[in-house]
């Protein structure tokens, strides 16, 4: 058993769960910070007058500091909709999987977010120290608006042995690229386009759905639902699309109106499928507005590519959009060149956020 190890990471992992930093526990403890680090290192260890005086700091017991605890992994991928969470061991393997509702920032608003996250992380991880845990957490919007150093101090809290926050389109990079240079694309909700090249990340879109023009749910939701009040008003031409948005809303058109303008993206984007059912039926206006989403994300793929001066791009596609083959078949033909290597994404993203867990871990652990 290697003590020095154990306690190195059990005491780092307590002290940061009651927030305190190297320099203020050395002064606590009457050693400079220099040999409080050494510990926490792993270089040695304190004697046993010393261990009994951290212990009683942080409230624990000396088998508590040199005990060799499970590492676990915890993925978490957050989106508009939904959030998953795995909790894996340090291969990797899921041990427990929790589906709840989503937590985009952004869209759900920062409290209603963290309270989402709060109860989810505490419910996967009942029993088990947080100082054993490694997390990765993917999540939509959490980029934007300042919102990811307000995760990072919200993620601070629990005590975690590390942990990293970043977008969710890194689970989706990780999972189908995993360090390979290429561009994802995610068409569900919202709609965002990222590059990986060399390491390093760049977002193009994904600006929010006050913002973005086209490729997402919440576009193909908005449209059909404006080209089904022109067709009620004469403004427009008839379509199909009125009697598919009546299957999902079978209400009058006042009652539609008061659930549009109650709800939020989501609630407009819970329309995009009859855009899709119309196009069955070999509706023009259905069509036309695919055509039109299909065109934004090829400009914008298209604009990711000059990043890239080789031949032959891997370009990833996710998100709920691209489970209707139709999605997929119509960007391929605003996309027709032979540089782009298209694939659907074959793995959930949640994975991917466990992958980016276990590369976390084995940063630290190699420090």
């Amino acid at each position: 058993m290697n003590y020095a190890e154990n306690f190195a990471r059990n005491l780092k992992a307590a002290r940061k769960q009651r927030q305190l930093t190297q320099k203020a526990f050395a002064e606590i403890l009457g050693f400079s910070e220099k040999t409080f680090s050494k510990w926490e290192c792993g270089v040695s260890i304190p004697d046993i007058g010393t261990l009994f005086s951290i212990a009683r700091v942080l409230g624990i017991t000396m088998e508590q500091l040199f005990r060799n605890e499970e590492t676990y992994l915890l993925g978490i991928d957050g989106g508009g909709t939904k959030t998953m969470l795995i909790l894996a061991d340090t291969e990797g393997k899921p041990l427990r999987t929790l589906k709840t509702d989503g937590c985009n920032p952004v869209s759900k608003g920062l409290f209603n977010a963290q309270d989402v996250l709060r109860n989810a992380i505490a419910e996967i991880c009942h029993g088990i120290p947080m100082g054993s845990i490694y997390l990765f957490a993917g999540i939509a919007g959490g980029t934007s608006a300042g919102m990811q150093e307000k995760l990072e101090a919200f993620f601070s809290g629990f005590g975690f042995a590390d942990f990293r926050t970043n977008s969710d389109n890194l689970n989706i990079i990780a999972a189908e690229l995993g360090t390979e240079d290429g561009i994802s694309v995610i068409m569900g909700t919202g709609v965002c386009v990222y590059t990986q090249k060399q390491g390093k990340h760049r977002r193009y879109s994904g600006w929010g759905a006050l913002m973005d023009n086209g490729g997402s749910g919440y576009n193909l939701g908005r449209d059909a639902l404006s080209a089904h009040f022109s067709a009620l008003d004469g403004t427009g031409e008839a379509t199909l699309l009125t009697e598919e948005i009546a299957k999902i809303f079978p209400g009058t058109t006042d009652e539609l109106m008061q659930h549009i303008y109650s709800g939020g993206r989501q609630t407009i984007a819970a329309f995009a499928p009859a855009v899709f059912a119309a196009l069955e039926q070999n509706d023009a206006i259905a069509e036309g507005i695919l055509r039109r989403n299909m065109a934004e994300v090829a400009r914008l793929v298209r604009a990711a590519t000059k990043e890239f001066s080789c031949y032959s791009i891997p370009v990833v596609l996710a998100g709920g959009l691209v489970k209707q083959e139709a999605t997929v078949s119509f960007l391929r033909n605003q996309l027709q060149d032979d540089r782009f290597r298209f694939r659907t994404l074959q793995t959930e993203p949640i994975c991917g956020a466990v992958k980016l867990a276990k590369q976390l871990m084995e940063e630290k652990r190699r420090v």
